[in-house]
């Protein structure tokens, strides 16, 4: 159960969060903050699975090549 509570202190203020704390993303893992990506149990609509935040690590990597191919 260690990923129900969002550990996102570190860009409270920040970054959107929902009404629980957790860090809410675009679709492609970008967060409110241009060129900053999240993902794993931090997100608002992960589904808070290790497997899946391994997928989703991945997944945002390749975003974030993505968009320094833009910048």
């Amino acid at each position: 159960f260690i990923g129900l509570s969002p550990v996102s202190q570190l860009v409270k203020g920040l970054v959107e969060t929902d009404e629980n704390g957790f860090v809410v993303t675009k679709p492609n893992l970008e967060i409110s903050l241009a060129g900053v990506f999240a993902a794993g149990d931090v997100r608002a609509t992960s589904t808070k699975q290790v497997a899946s935040a391994a997928g989703e690590g991945t997944t945002a990597a390749l975003m974030i090549r993505e968009y320094l191919k833009t910048v």
